[in-house]
């Protein structure tokens, strides 16, 4: 049985794509075709090398990725893998047009990896083709019903185009496949504060941290939660920690400066809200924000 799951890459934007890397090869569960086609020494080979570009994709080094996945493709061009995986560096470094070519290469040499389909339904969805996009999800969901990263990649088109009830649903089924997916439970926990529903959210939110503590998206949701239901200080506590692994998203910032408002800390929130004012100049919540701490 093929391991179809460790070809995703995680690909930020768009609301969604923050999905787990890729694993390192397992060329002895490729199909008899392509494993027939490799020697001994050249499965080892692709072994060391798909270890390798996951150890650089793991680091953020996407340029050596990029570069050992080329040499994974020679040495074993007829796996679908290889292929699958460059295309995925590709379109994490912005580069759709050559990914689009990498996938398409997977699927003619299987036409039922699922994650091939994935990796060009996230193109159909850069390029705003949600249609497209949805169809090959679905697809995917019928090939491999038991992955939990087809019905995740489904929900978060889904929430996209504003089908939230049916986004919610492709996030269970997400879930039955992998309890421990944080991303799955940071996606329901964002519909939940939505419909405030905090009390819901931050219950989600206490799991998903409990397996992953140093989960920045989480710790956020939760300080979100816990200043909605007026837990002032633990919600200044997730949000100055989200703040410090999120120095570029000013809605963590004006998060935490609202936090520290409620906290009656008007200096330390002013300094939270000049953060969000750097990175966005003309957001008008913290400039309100900003005018009221300066009286």
């Amino acid at each position: 049985m093929r391991i179809r799951r460790g070809g995703l890459i995680a690909l930020t934007g768009l609301l969604f794509w923050m999905l787990p890397g890729l694993p390192g090869c397992n060329w002895s569960s490729t199909r008899r075709s392509a494993r027939d086609a490799l020697s001994p020494e050249k499965a080892a080979q692709a072994r060391v090398l798909g270890e390798q570009a996951q150890h650089a994709v793991d680091a953020g080094d996407l340029a050596t990725a990029e570069t050992t996945l080329s040499q994974l493709v020679v040495v074993a061009p007829a796996s679908p893998e290889g292929h699958q995986r460059m295309g995925s560096v590709l379109l994490l470094q912005g580069r759709p047009d050559e990914a689009e070519i990498c996938f398409r290469k997977a699927l003619e040499l299987d036409p039922d990896y699922a994650a091939a389909l994935i990796g060009l339904a996230r193109i159909d969805a850069i390029r705003g083709r949600y249609d497209s996009a949805l169809k090959r999800l679905e697809t995917a969901v019928e090939i491999e019903p038991h992955d939990a990263s087809a019905h995740l990649a489904l929900a978060q088109v889904l929430e996209t185009v504003g089908r939230v009830d049916d986004a919610l649903a492709a996030c269970f089924r997400a879930l039955e496949a992998d309890p421990f997916l944080a991303e799955a439970n940071r996606r329901i926990a964002i519909v939940q504060l939505a419909r405030n529903e905090a009390d819901q959210a931050l219950a989600r939110l206490d799991q998903t941290l409990e397996s992953s503590p140093g989960d920045a998206e989480a710790l956020y949701l939760r300080g979100r939660a816990h200043l909605a239901l007026h837990h002032v200080g633990p919600a200044v506590d997730d949000l100055r920690s989200a703040s410090q692994k999120l120095p570029a998203r000013p809605e963590v910032h004006l998060a935490l400066a609202q936090a520290l408002e409620a906290a009656r800390r008007p200096a330390d929130a002013l300094q939270a809200v000049e953060a969000v004012l750097r990175l966005s100049p003309d957001d008008a919540e913290a400039r309100t924000l900003s005018e009221r701490l300066r009286r």
